[in-house]
This record gives C-alpha cells, structure tokens and sequence, in this order.
C-alpha cells in the first residue's frame, strides 16, 4: 500500500506536471505542493477538491487511493505535452478504476478473483499453450471479441471498453485480480487482437513484480512485447491451420483477393493476418499498402469521461457484468447514489443516470437517487 502522499506524487507526475505548475494553477507556493507530497503537511478538503480538478481525478481516490497500481511503461511513445497529458490522464483512471473495484468488492463482502491459470512462455510449445488457454476458456477455433470478453468474465477477469489516447490499444493489470482495458474507438477485430494480446500479459508476465502493462506504448523491439503479439496471433490463427491455408491457397496468399479470403477464413483484422503471413515469409512489411490500407487514429484525445456516451455504445457492453451487477445492487440498497456509481463506473453521471432509469422502466419503479453527499464525476477528465 503506498501512502497519500506518495499517491499524490504519483498522480501528478503520470500528467507531466510539475510541482510548479499545480501550485500556479492552485495560486499557491510550490514548497507547500512539495510539503504535501513528502508528508509534511496534509491539504484541507478545499484544497483537496482543487487538486483533484486540476488533475482530473476524484477526490476520495486522491485521499483514499493508497492501493492505487504503480504504472511500469517499457517505453512512453509521446510527441508533445499533450499526449503526455493525454496518456497521464488515462493512466490515472485506471489506477482510480482498479481502486474502485477494491472499493466496491468490499462494500459487497467479497474480493474478484485473479485469473487461475499462469504460465510460463515458450516459442517451441506456443500452439501447445494457446490450445491450452482456449480450452480453458472454452473458446471456439475461430472467436468473436465478444465471446472472448464473456470467456474472460467468467473466469474473473475484469474486461473494460474505454475511450483511450489513439497510441494507448489497451492496458492489463493483476494483483489481487485481473483486468484488462480495451480502446473501444478501434474496430472490433482489431479490439480482439488487442484483448488477446493483453490475456497474454496476464498469463505470462504479471506476477505481481510488475503490476500493471501499458501495451503499444512499448517499443517494438521489447521480448514482452514481442511474446503477446505472437500469442495473440497463435490464439487466434494457429499456425497449423494457416500452414493448411498455405498448402491449398499458394501464391494465392500473396493476391489482394486471397489476402481479404484468408482475413474472412479467420475473422481478424487486416494487420493482424498480415503479421501471420510475415511470420511465415509469405510476404514482407513492405508490400504492406498492396493488400490494405490502414486508417490513421485521430490525433486527439476524445473528451469526457472513460466510458462512452449512452447513445454511441450500450453502457452495459462498456463496464464487466459483475461489476455493473454489484454497483447496481449498492445504488438499489442505498449504499451509493448515482454520482458514486458513475465515479465507480468512470462514466458520466447522465450515462448512468440513463441506464439506471432503463432499470426502473423494466421493474416500474421510479429513480430516486440517494444523496450521500457524494460528488458528481461528470467531465472526470478534464
């Protein structure tokens, strides 16, 4: 557990902001933002409030967040201030989310469980393991992303659909559970090469000495990096069954018509059945724009909070159902009003406030929200 302080510290540094600077915008010395963050002296709840909206995150996980996970990104691939903010701001809600979900496991008496299954990576046995994980799973040869998300819910671990800076495909995290944080503003073949490559992470490389990967920010030169990918390709395209392909299919592989033939014949995305065929030396990097054309991510980062807005994506399908189901029957009970869930969530209060009432509709009940005296979250990361 890492102290208030320290949290505080840690917060302000994943934005790139200086000491200096938060206590400009605060109109304060910049020795009492230091005094703060060495434990000497403790902000007053106003300040408290100022310091969490000049760094985008709720007030009760700047004060509480002493379990909040320590952020070890191989490689930070930022151009300018911005993206630095950009990636600092999504790096704070999920150490805020995973403080969440202790949070709401334990107002419910219970703690998630982790993901059982561990191993330990080798090139020679990789379809032995990737066969392994899908029986495990239960998956079927040729998966959806949406199965693979029910797949690892049932299994404990926590699958999150986020607005994300465009460098930033997803995230993992285990200790005392497991989760996973997925870039919804990519296509959904490219989302479930991106869980995949993150279900790797957690089977192979967190084992509590590095708590939390930050996937693409890595270089591409990173064995762990390198490790994910080629599971995730395995999992998905069994080099046997492309090594069929290629017996029946030939030089046709290297057409853009067989190339679109064999990305249908195993529902991934373009870059990934690509990747598969570099491996097998049917084609090169280079030849790249000759079979698709990839469309750049917006630069910019999208605005508002994690979770998107009701009418772009079921809220439901954004946040784990176990989560949403425990949230939920705290707000049912009295234990927390709508705002709490939305700050548990990482959703706007009026996304929340929307799929509460849909509740109700069903049950024909009113929405009464309960006034703990918890803040609204809305704009949680301006």
């Amino acid at each position: 557990m890492i102290t208030f302080s320290d949290n505080l510290t840690r917060v302000r540094e994943r934005l790139g902001m200086s000491q200096k600077a938060a206590a400009t915008r605060m109109g304060i010395s910049s020795s009492l933002v230091s005094k703060w963050e060495k434990g000497l002296r403790t902000p007053d709840e106003t300040q408290l409030w100022e310091l969490s909206r000049i760094y985008g995150v709720d007030p009760a996980f700047l004060r509480e967040g002493a379990r909040a996970v320590t952020f070890q990104p191989r490689s930070m691939v930022t151009k300018n201030t911005d993206e630095k903010q950009g990636l600092g701001s999504a790096l704070n809600d999920a150490a805020a989310q995973v403080h969440s979900l202790y949070v709401v496991w334990e107002l419910a008496g219970e703690m998630p469980q982790r993901l059982s299954l561990s191993l330990e990576y080798s090139e020679p046995r990789l379809e032995e393991l990737a066969g392994m994980v899908r029986r495990f799973l239960g998956l079927n040869d040729r998966m959806t992303y949406t199965e693979l998300c029910q797949a690892l819910a049932e299994n404990g671990v926590q699958v999150f659909e986020w607005k994300l800076p465009p460098k930033l495909s997803g995230l993992s995290h285990q200790r005392d559970f497991s989760v996973i944080f997925v870039n919804r503003n990519m296509p959904e073949r490219v989302k479930l090469f991106t869980l995949c490559h993150e279900l790797a992470h957690l089977l192979f490389h967190l084992r509590g000495e590095e708590d939390t990967a930050v996937s693409v920010m890595a270089t591409r030169n990173d064995p762990h990096e390198k490790e994910a990918n080629r599971f995730a390709a395995e999992l998905l395209m069994p080099m046997s069954k492309v090594d069929d392909l290629l017996q029946r299919q030939g030089a046709n592989l290297r057409t853009k018509s067989g190339f679109l033939a064999a990305v249908d014949h195993f529902g991934v995305s373009h870059g990934a059945m690509f990747y598969r065929l570099v491996q097998r030396n049917v084609v090169s990097y280079t030849e790249k724009s000759r079979f698709f054309t990839e469309v750049p991510r917006e630069e910019a980062e999208p605005e508002g909070a994690r979770v998107s807005e009701w009418k772009d994506h079921p809220f439901e399908d954004q946040v784990p159902p176990r989560l949403l189901e425990l949230v939920t029957g705290h707000w049912l009970a009295g234990k927390a009003s709508i705002g709490k869930v939305a700050g548990w969530c990482t959703a706007g209060r009026s996304t929340v406030e929307k799929y509460l009432s849909s509740l109700a509709e069903d049950g024909d009940e009113a929405v009464n929200d309960v006034d703990l005296g918890y803040a609204e979250v809305e704009g949680l990361t301006a």
